[in-house]
C-alpha cells in the first residue's frame, strides 16, 4: 500500500526526507504538496488528484488538516490515517490576525524575514541545529506558495464534529515540546477518532518527522503494519 506523505505549512518533501530514508524502499511512498490552492478544500482535492486509488495517509501540522479534509471528500480511499502535530480545531482570531499580518509582510518583500521567523518559532531552542534546514523549506516553497497557504488557513472549518466518522487505524504523535499544536489539541484528535491511539515524543517539539525521525518512523510501521 503507498503511504502518502502531507508536509506542514512551509514545509517540502525534505521535512519528510530523514522518515523515507529510514523507511527503506519496501515501503512505495509519494509526497504531496499542498501549497498549489488557496483553500483546504482545494488542497486536499490536489492530493486526491494526484494519489493511488487507496493509500495510507500521514499529515503533519497543516498536512494534517488537509489529511482530515481528504478523509472527509474521499474516504473510502483511505485506508489508514496518520496525524502528527496537528489540530481539527478552526482558526481562532488571534490565528486569523497572525496569517494576516504574515501576509502583508510578505506582500512588502519580507518573506525571508517572516519565514526565518517562522523557521525559528516551530523548533525547540534545544534544536537550533534544525533552523536552516527549516528555513530551506520555507524557500523551496516560496513566497507565492505561503500566500496560498495562508488563505487556505483562513478557509479551515471545524472537523472535531466529523471525527466519530473515521474508522481506518489512526495514530495521533505529538511532541511534549509542541508549542504550536499543545497537547489538548492532540487529544482532541486522539479521543475524536475512534480507537485512534496518541503518542507523545520526549524532548520533541512541533516538527517531529525532522527532529525525532527515528521514533516517528517506528510509530508509523507498527500503523502501517496493523
Amino acid at each position: 500500500m503507498t503511504l502518502v506523505l502531507l508536509p506542514g505549512m512551509l514545509g517540502s518533501a525534505d521535512g519528510w526526507a530523514d522518515v523515507v530514508f529510514r523507511l527503506g524502499s519496501d515501503t512505495a511512498i509519494h509526497v504531496g504538496r499542498i501549497d498549489q490552492h488557496d483553500t483546504i478544500a482545494g488542497l486536499a482535492a490536489g492530493v486526491l488528484a494526484g494519489s493511488p486509488s487507496e493509500f495510507a495517509l500521514a499529515g503533519h501540522s497543516l498536512g494534517g488538516i488537509v489529511a482530515l479534509e481528504m478523509v472527509r471528500q474521499q474516504p473510502s480511499r483511505i485506508r489508514r490515517l496518520a496525524l502528527l502535530n496537528s489540530s481539527a480545531r478552526p482558526p481562532t482570531d488571534a490565528q486569523r490576525a497572525a496569517w494576516r499580518g504574515w501576509d502583508a509582510r510578505i506582500a512588502a518583500g519580507e518573506f525571508d524575514a517572516v519565514a526565518r521567523e517562522l523557521a525559528v518559532a516551530t523548533l525547540p531552542a534545544s534544536r537550533a541545529d534544525l533552523v536552516e534546514r527549516n528555513a530551506r523549506m520555507a524557500s523551496a516553497v516560496g513566497a507565492v506558495g505561503f500566500r496560498r497557504q495562508l488563505a487556505a488557513q483562513q478557509s479551515r472549518t471545524d472537523a472535531r464534529p466529523r471525527l466519530a466518522a473515521i474508522t481506518v487505524p489512526t495514530v495521533v504523535i505529538r511532541g511534549d515540546l509542541d508549542q504550536v499544536s499543545p497537547a489538548p489539541m492532540q487529544h482532541e484528535l486522539a479521543h475524536g477518532i475512534p480507537d485512534a491511539t496518541l503518542h507523545v515524543l520526549p524532548e520533541v517539539g512541533h516538527m517531529s518527522p525532522l527532529e525525532a525521525p527515528d521514533a516517528v518512523v517506528a510509530l508509523l510501521r507498527e500503523w502501517l503494519d496493523r
